[in-house]
């Protein structure tokens, strides 16, 4: 269950963490032997479950917060849009709501955010109700900037949306930030193939990374590491 190197390097240059990154990703593979793979297996069953049974919907009043996706040639992949539209019906289901979209500059002249903008405006959504963060780069940094940007979503709940595969670490890396999301799934049910597995198994593979170097940066009191992760 283990990404290629280039995967590996690249999420561990996104999350900022450099040689200390790389440090916890081979205590994450060390622990993923020691344990015979089990410790893999019983988060990729939690990544199983939460995408799997995750809402579509919900009745809460606070923000809607979209996490972005790395764009292709300037374009909106089709993983965004599901989120993208699936937050435009939580809005229209109660008007009264506002919409948080976090992502920066990750492959086009305009950030993740002000491309979801634009997708939700063409959909008739108001631009009041409608916010933007375009400087963060990955999952991790997405949250962190958006408790950072509104004082709602870091004292109240709000609901998150993202694509089922990626629902799991969202809410691990939310709850760590000691943020109160309410998880709302893009896709109305997981679909079951080969592609939707192997993003699975490399989420499970990233929330054991995620796991083992929060425990550690606990353990060792590297409080570098725990301002990042909280």
């Amino acid at each position: 269950m283990k990404p290629t190197a280039t995967h590996s390097r690249r999420f561990a240059r996104q999350l900022g963490m450099g040689l200390e990154g790389l440090a916890m990703l081979a205590l994450s593979n060390l622990a993923l032997l020691a344990t015979g793979g089990l410790s893999g297996l019983w988060l990729f069953g939690q990544v199983w479950r939460v995408a799997r049974t995750a809402p579509t919907t919900d009745d809460a009043n606070g923000w809607i917060v979209v996490l972005g996706v790395r764009l292709q040639q300037d374009r909106i992949r089709p993983d965004y849009a599901l989120r993208l539209q699936r937050a435009a019906g939580l809005y229209r289901a109660n008007p009264d709501r506002r919409i948080l979209l976090v992502g920066g500059h990750t492959g086009g002249s305009l950030s993740e955010a002000a491309h979801g903008r634009q997708f939700l405006i063409k959909t008739g959504l108001p631009t009041a109700d409608l916010f933007t963060e375009d400087h963060s780069l990955h999952t991790l940094d997405n949250l962190r900037h958006a408790r950072q940007l509104r004082a709602e979503v870091r004292e109240r709940p709000f609901t998150l949306v993202t694509n089922r595969y990626h629902l799991a670490r969202s809410i691990a890396m939310a709850q760590g930030l000691g943020l109160q999301s309410n998880p709302c799934a893009a896709e109305d049910r997981l679909p079951l193939n080969l592609p939707t597995v192997s993003r699975l198994l490399q989420e499970a593979y990233y929330l054991h990374w995620y796991h083992v170097g929060r425990l550690w940066s606990h353990w060792t009191g590297n409080r570098h590491n725990l301002a990042r992760i909280s």
